[in-house]
């Protein structure tokens, strides 16, 4: 036995054959729900069992947190945030955002093998064939990442290395910034008809790149200061600020009125918890007119006991 077996081995207390046989049926431990998008449509989630989870887990933090991440990232990371990134877009004149189309789904159980043949010398053990097709029966569904595993954020992140770090590249050299947060490309300058470039750039750079990723053109938005800025759904205002949109707010205060009139039920309001944390981590002085508006005590009753602090 190798490294990689002796230590899966050892952490879930089973043989090498007994973890080979679960995964071969891994595919199946699976349950389908939707949830609605942002805008329109609804989103597919693949949830994992609870135990295929904590083999999913175990594989992140023993093989999929060895590699890197570039630093371009601002998805799934620690100590990163969407408002970090949005703050780096803020004071330029355009902005590009290009989305890759069914982006977890395109990552497949071939991709990974590659990637982890040629990335190997970064781990301190080696994996073997068995080793690589085991994780990827673990991680992926039907050969496929999905959305609703633990693994997959992460696996996205890292396979997609070589494209960040050649985007970041042409970018510097461009006077452009460059980021990304999982399917989500951004690109800002305040110097005329240079993200024009972009789009073809990476088209030509994918065809030579081994994940099959399609651009979705339907998604693609170029903007100006003179329109509407967003950057993963945060609004960059004309005055140099960082805001949820007034639609946002107005969809809060919507839900805390509803909450003070006892018209919520408890997932809407771990929902509304959830939104105010949102809203707490971009524009913590807009807390202050809520808590004026709903008096302070009510607003204490809507945050955790890990938030509470902050009143």
């Amino acid at each position: 036995m190798n490294q990689f077996e002796n230590d899966i081995c050892g952490h879930f207390s089973k043989s090498y054959m007994a973890i080979f046989k679960y995964a071969l049926n891994a595919s199946k431990r699976y349950r389908r729900y939707t949830i609605p998008k942002r805008t329109t449509g609804k989103r597919v989630i693949l949830q994992p069992s609870a135990e295929l989870k904590t083999y999913q887990s175990y594989l992140v933090s023993y093989i999929f947190e060895k590699f890197p991440c570039h630093d371009s990232v601002y998805s799934y990371q620690k100590n990163k945030n969407i408002k970090q990134m949005a703050s780096l877009h803020l004071n330029a004149h355009f902005l590009l955002r290009i989305d890759f189309k069914d982006f977890f789904p395109s990552i497949k159980s071939q991709h990974i093998r590659k990637f982890l043949n040629e990335k190997s010398f970064l781990l301190d053990n080696i994996l073997s064939d068995n080793d690589i097709t085991l994780i990827n029966l673990l991680v992926c569904r039907n050969g496929n990442l999905t959305i609703g595993a633990p693994s997959s954020p992460m696996i996205s992140n890292i396979i997609l290395y070589d494209l960040d770090e050649y985007l970041f590249s042409i970018c510097k050299e461009m006077g452009i910034v460059y980021t990304r947060y999982a399917d989500d490309l951004y690109f800002s300058t305040s110097n005329p008809n240079i993200l024009k470039n972009i789009l073809s750039l990476l088209k030509t750079f994918l065809k030579t790149f081994f994940l099959d990723l399609l651009v979705n053109e339907d998604k693609n938005i170029y903007t100006s200061k003179k329109r509407r800025q967003q950057v993963t759904g945060l609004i960059l205002t004309n005055d140099g600020k960082i805001s949820v949109g007034r639609d946002m707010k107005r969809y809060i205060k919507s839900l805390i009125f509803k909450y003070r009139n006892d018209q919520l039920e408890q997932s809407q309001i771990n929902y509304l918890r959830g939104y105010l944390s949102y809203l707490y981590s971009v524009e913590p002085e807009y807390i202050e007119n809520l808590k004026n508006k709903y008096t302070p005590k009510l607003m204490q009753e809507l945050f955790t006991l890990k938030q509470q602090c902050l009143f």
